[in-house]
């Protein structure tokens, strides 16, 4: 079986490693496309095949995945004479594991031809997680199809979770995305309560990881912000996009949402202020500017 991977980023160059190892094993091959010529020789190097081409690539894989930046770049890739819609090998299964926008899917789906499965799977865990191969991957998909694919989607994902029909693994990326977010910038103003009233910060972090307020975001991010790094694993203007993308389903779902509509404005202040490359944590250096009060251990 021929495996084609588009999109050797920090996610999917993690992701790809791991399919190839996969292949290496198997007797599969992996065709993989990049515009960046850096990442894609290190992955031929690797004993990746170069596909040269969307259109050399997608005419020789059964199994395509993308790990692309946003819709923008999936929608260019997947329309045109070029694309992946026109050249992808009849009866293939794409996977489509960016953070992507519903309405846009929904519209890239309608125009698929009838012999393509067409599958959102983003995924969850980090750059770390994709190299390790213990992501979780939230899929759109029939039973069927996830029963077909499922070890292979294992090769990536410690957790591979069918969430519902198309569209319904990036519903749920987004949600998760959304909670993270609103709790980020909560533990800025947990902490400058905390700074305020001259409470030492490392023992209030210690008290909030024993009680209700404990999380994935208390327990991480919080040690960031006290070491004055603001986690620079994270890009600021990838946290703005991702709240774009979130308010943008709200609308799409007709679904009121003050609080992500503050907390985009946030991140909107903060891309402003320090710029996209920034470390996404940026939000809570916005806050002590305001508050004239640096949150440290």
């Amino acid at each position: 079986m021929n495996i084609g991977f588009i999109g050797l980023g920090n996610m999917g160059a993690g992701m790809a490693f791991n399919l190839l190892r996969h292949c290496q094993e198997s007797g599969d091959t992996l065709i993989v496309f990049d515009v960046n010529e850096t990442v894609l020789a290190d992955m031929v190097a690797k004993g990746a095949v170069n596909g040269l081409s969307v259109v050399g690539l997608c005419s020789q894989c059964e199994v395509l995945f993308t790990s692309l930046p946003s819709a923008k770049e999936v929608n260019l890739l997947a329309f045109g004479d070029d694309g992946i819609l026109t050249n992808l090998k009849e009866g293939a299964t794409w996977f489509e594991t960016s953070t992507n926008e519903l309405s846009e899917w929904q519209k890239i789906k309608s125009e698929a031809p009838s012999h393509l499965t067409l599958v959102d799977a983003p995924v969850s865990g980090g750059a770390e997680g994709a190299l390790a191969g213990t992501l979780a991957t939230f899929l759109g998909v029939d039973e069927d199809v996830l029963a077909k694919f499922e070890s292979l989607l294992g090769v990536f994902a410690a957790r591979v979770v069918r969430m519902g029909p198309s569209g319904a693994g990036y519903v749920t990326k987004l949600a998760q995305l959304h909670l993270n977010y609103l709790v980020a910038q909560g533990i800025g103003e947990t902490l400058m309560l905390g700074a305020k009233a001259n409470l030492d910060l490392s023992v209030l972090h210690s008290v909030l990881m024993s009680s209700c307020a404990r999380s994935y975001v208390v327990e991480s991010y919080i040690p960031k912000v006290l070491d004055g790094s603001y986690d620079t694993s994270f890009a600021l203007g990838l946290a703005e996009k991702d709240m774009r993308l979130i308010t943008e389903l709200g609308q799409h779902l007709e679904v009121k949402m003050p609080l992500g509509d503050k907390v985009y404005s946030t991140y909107q202040e903060a891309t402003k202020a320090y710029g996209a490359g920034a470390p996404h944590l940026s939000i809570v250096r916005l806050m002590e500017e305001q508050h004239d009060q640096i949150l440290r251990s």
